[in-house]
């Protein structure tokens, strides 16, 4: 059973996976505290639209998604803070724009089509040294970012109201947490379905918050979670061939309802 592990692909996408689980603590409790679990479904369906961009014009994909990431970052602001659209309204809007965008754009891309479904369904085949370098470094900014930042963070995601009532620059953290969450999606597409990526900064956080009364506890339970998630979504996905996305989801929201039925107990 064990043999797999001495496989170099297996190995990376194991780093990769458990990575992803570091650097999402960084971001489970402001995407559940915030109340927004739409934001990352959106992120995932409008970067789906850039990915079919950079294989169209045979760019490198990783420039393609930092420079989505500062696109998309600067839209929703202008649209939240100058007009008089509502936040899920422009998240949904330009998610939407995204996903039609990139099914339209698959259908002049010929035979690159299945280079894009790697995206779509993620593989545990498709992970590179360069994406273990990137998600490396993103840990250590995200680390930097909480214990600079942390407090402020979650002062935001508690009550905006009474942040700025503290004199704190609600729209320039807001606009740091959108291009952080923006350029983690961006990277780790390659492992995760780009539908269902979304699940997996939910679930872990909403698990978390069942079982832990307090953020630390949240935020402990969440990672360990997630990374169990990873482990048993890699054996799934190499011993039965099952879709890498659908079948790590399937592990949290099971996790979910066992953590659910306890708490009723």
């Amino acid at each position: 059973m064990f043999e797999v592990f001495s496989y170099t692909f297996f190995q990376k996408a194991l780093i990769a996976g458990l990575l992803i689980s570091l650097v999402s603590w960084v971001l489970w409790s402001l995407v559940v505290l915030r109340r927004e679990p739409n934001i990352t479904h959106s992120i995932a369906n409008i970067l789906f639209l850039w990915i079919v961009i950079s294989f169209f014009f045979s760019g490198n994909y990783y420039v393609f998604g930092f420079l989505f990431a500062i696109i998309w970052v600067a839209i929703i602001s202008y649209i939240e803070r100058y007009t008089q659209t509502s936040r899920e309204s422009s998240k949904e809007i330009i998610s939407q724009i995204g996903l039609a965008g990139g099914v339209f754009g698959i259908g002049l891309l010929g035979n690159i089509q299945i280079d894009i479904f790697n995206f779509l369904f993620g593989s545990i085949l498709f992970v590179e040294n360069t994406d273990l370098y990137l998600l490396c470094s993103m840990l250590l900014i995200g680390i930097i970012l909480w214990i600079l930042f942390g407090k402020i963070f979650l002062r935001i995601a508690l009550s905006p109201e009474i942040a700025t009532s503290q004199g704190i620059k609600i729209h320039v953290f807001e606009i740091w947490y959108l291009l952080f969450l923006s350029i983690f999606i961006a990277v780790s597409l390659k492992i995760f379905w780009v539908l269902l990526l979304w699940a997996f900064l939910v679930l872990p956080g909403n698990i978390g918050k069942i079982i832990s009364k307090n953020m630390k506890g949240v935020l402990v339970v969440a990672t360990l979670a997630s990374m169990i998630s990873v482990i048993a979504w890699l054996l799934a996905s190499y011993y039965f061939d099952t879709s890498a996305g659908a079948t790590i989801v399937l592990i949290l929201w099971i996790m979910f309802l066992i953590a659910s039925l306890m708490k009723r107990k």
